[in-house]
């Protein structure tokens, strides 16, 4: 019986990386690593008095989940405070805000479920506990994104591409590429010069209400006046409004042109998951490329990403959500 988690574990852990070798694209390689990461937790301190060195290990996996569980909270709300003193007042940028009061109040009501704390009745312990496991569900999954999105940065690539696709953002002042954009631009331009095959960088996004130009146009200026691309070597892309429309019309536009076709998407770090789902969804084979994104705004941002893949995958995730629940509040009840 001592085996059976270390067996868990390894067995997880080989699956992760033959799910992810296999391909990168799938959110259930996120699930798998977290399902693994959760499990070492578990055998460091169950071996740990029979392996010393799991039991350092594991002091630094649970000082993890003390600083996911106890710290992330606080950090999220002052990063909140922060998005609003340097971009203004939006929905967008009080995500973290809500996100980590959110994160609060479920980690309170788990514990008033489990203790009872209100002394109020099965009736209203019950809600509390399925309030608070409907807070956890939410937020395991949304490590295991986040968690995966980190990996699939360092996950190693290749050097030669014929295209890269870099995806596009609003423009200030609907003319002028905004950082966030511009970062996206530099390091499509890295790969671009980098690559060890001639390749074409895509510039995609259209043209909004509020923009004097396409954003693809932009794009194309940018590149060639700040980073000195040939604009021979520049596709445009201009009629996309969002992601998926980024992806089927970039596809569309290299397979209507011969020769080798491998092809790299650029785009900010929290945003290539999502890409790499919906490409994966087109049968789009391509490879994703993180850019630079300013640490502040990183929290949003993963935020905003992981509501759009809750969206793509809802119908499995409200299923999932609902089954955890159930199984914490018949376990309350079988404890109570």
């Amino acid at each position: 019986m001592e085996l059976i988690p270390g067996i868990l574990a390894a067995l997880t852990g080989i699956i992760f990386i033959l799910m992810t070798l296999r391909d990168p694209r799938r959110f259930r390689n996120g699930l798998l690593f977290l399902a693994f990461f959760t499990l070492m937790t578990f055998c460091c301190l169950i071996y740990a008095s029979e392996v010393p060195q799991l039991g350092v290990f594991g002091i630094v996996l649970i000082a993890v989940w003390i600083f996911l569980i106890l710290i992330v909270p606080f950090l999220l709300i002052i990063n909140g405070f922060t998005m609003l003193r340097k971009e203004g007042f939006s929905l967008a940028n009080i995500l973290s805000l809500v996100f980590g009061f959110m994160i609060l109040a479920g980690e309170f009501s788990i514990y008033a479920g489990m203790t009872d704390f209100y002394q109020s009745g099965k009736t209203v312990s019950t809600v509390i506990m399925g309030f608070g496991s409907a807070v956890f569900y939410v937020c395991y999954i949304f490590l295991a994104f986040m968690f995966y999105t980190i990996i699939i940065r360092i996950i190693p690539r290749r050097a030669g591409y014929d295209y890269v696709i870099a995806l596009g953002a609003g423009l200030l002042g609907g003319e002028r590429v905004s950082r966030l954009l511009g970062d996206r631009l530099d390091k499509a331009a890295k790969v671009y010069k980098r690559s060890y095959t001639a390749c074409k960088i895509i510039c995609s996004g259209g043209q909004g209400p509020d923009e004097k130009l396409s954003e693809a146009e932009a794009m194309k200026n940018y590149l060639i006046e700040k980073r000195q691309i040939p604009a021979e070597d520049i596709l445009l892309e201009d009629r996309s409004t969002d992601t998926m429309e980024n992806l089927v019309n970039s596809k569309a536009l290299i397979e209507s042109r011969k020769g080798r076709k491998i092809t790299a998407v650029v785009t900010s770090s929290y945003h290539i998951f999502r890409a790499m789902v919906y490409a994966r969804r087109i049968s789009f084979p391509v490879t994703g490329i993180g850019s630079h994104v300013a640490f502040y705004y990183w929290p949003s941002a993963m935020i905003r990403e992981y509501a759009a893949l809750v969206k793509y995958y809802f119908t499995w995730y409200f299923l999932g959500m609902v089954l955890f629940v159930a199984v914490m509040v018949s376990m309350l009840n079988v404890i109570g």
